[in-house]
């Protein structure tokens, strides 16, 4: 009997997960990354991370076929209010936290941190907090794919083959220069970041990863 009360005290707590950040019937807490403010069926002004290679572009139709990510991003305020019993949706997964701890650059470990089948979280700008990975890029939550039309003056920021190779700034030609990138042609979230303008791809960033 006590093993039936535990599990379905944990079904009910994971639940309340499938909605928004409130407190179920037991008084704990439910926390998800916050919504991105845009989605990949209507991109009209945003920036967003993506995934895509060269061979996405169609240059007769002048678009771009790319899986549109989200940065898991939370509310300062409700990472800084978990505690034992509360869930938190990370990686995906829903997270029954059973402890907290504060470490060193405003990171936070839920359960132990990644290692340990935890979380690890950091403070970032405009009050929240990042999910971070093993080698700190950001978490990402997919989307899905979009195709947007291409902006006749695309501008490619394009980092090099290593980290102190100097940056590219492709105004002209960008077409030209995506085309020779022979096995550098892979984009994706980790490293590029899509700016959309008025419905169309401006501007495309990567940056150097390792």
């Amino acid at each position: 009997m006590r093993k039936i009360l535990t599990l379905a005290a944990a079904a009910l707590m994971l639940a309340c997960c499938t909605t928004n950040n409130t407190s179920n019937t037991t008084g704990n807490r439910c926390v998800r990354p916050l919504p991105a403010g845009y989605s990949a069926d209507s991109l009209t002004d945003c920036t967003v991370p993506a995934q895509f290679t060269v061979a996405d572009f169609d240059w007769t139709a002048g678009t771009l076929t790319m899986t549109v990510y989200s940065e898991d991003l939370y509310d300062a305020a409700d990472i800084s209010q978990l505690k034992a019993g509360d869930t938190i949706i990370y990686q995906g997964r829903t997270i029954v936290v059973a402890q907290v701890a504060d470490m060193e650059s405003g990171f936070k470990t839920i359960n132990g941190g990644i290692e340990e089948g935890g979380a690890e979280l950091q403070a970032g700008d405009g009050g929240t907090y990042r999910g971070t990975q093993l080698d700190d890029h950001s978490v990402y939550t997919t989307l899905g794919k979009a195709t947007v039309p291409v902006a006749a003056n695309l501008v490619v920021i394009d980092c090099g083959v290593e980290p102190t190779d100097p940056v590219d700034t492709i105004r002209t030609d960008a077409r030209g220069y995506l085309q020779k990138l022979g096995q550098r042609d892979g984009f994706n979230e980790l490293n590029t970041q899509v700016l959309i303008e008025n419905g169309k791809v401006t501007q495309i960033a990567r940056r150097w990863i390792p």
